[in-house]
């Protein structure tokens, strides 16, 4: 079920309509706040949800596709997890700056229980806010810092959540 789900909104966000902007590739490295052991790396995709005169106002900007590899201690050592991901973005650009929300799904290879994190399931809702500067004279490179939050919002117990510092670059195509 959580497989089929997840699919499906990838499905919606490669099916979305015209674009508002261009798409980005995009880097993301990040360290969890309450343990020094536990990274990720992720690549995404971000594609432009339509034109801002076509969507309805509270419509999210873009979609962010994504891939990770976490570095995570476990009972039995550091392993390693993965995840794929799909997050409807808000993003506020001015100047040459910009802020941006956004929740969305996360498919875990595997559960992650240690002494600093408990994700008891593998399917996890993940929040981020973050904010970052676009770089060069085009602007096509944004440079950026943000917040996460990933649990279960409740679904299985011991749900306690993991919370990442991460750091973006990313590119327009």
């Amino acid at each position: 079920m959580k497989q089929r789900l997840i699919a499906a909104m990838f499905a919606a966000g490669v099916a979305s309509g015209a674009a508002a902007a261009e798409p980005e590739l995009g880097l993301i490295v990040g360290r969890a706040t309450d343990s020094q052991d536990t990274d990720i790396v992720r690549l995404t995709y971000r594609r432009p949800l339509g034109a801002d005169g076509t969507r309805p106002r509270w419509w999210p900007q873009q979609l962010q596709l994504g891939a990770s590899v976490w570095r995570v201690p476990d009972l039995g050592g550091i392993t390693r997890r993965f995840d794929l991901n799909v997050t409807p973005v808000w993003r506020k650009e001015s100047g040459f700056g910009y802020v941006e929300a956004g929740i969305g799904a996360y498919l875990l290879s595997h559960t992650i229980n240690n002494d600093d994190d408990r994700l008891p399931s593998s399917f996890q809702f993940g929040s981020h806010i973050g904010a970052g500067l676009r770089l060069g004279e085009s602007g096509q490179t944004r440079l950026g810092v943000g917040f996460q939050h990933l649990s279960n919002a409740g679904l299985k117990q011991p749900n306690g959540g993991i919370n990442l510092y991460l750091l973006t670059l990313s590119v327009s195509l």
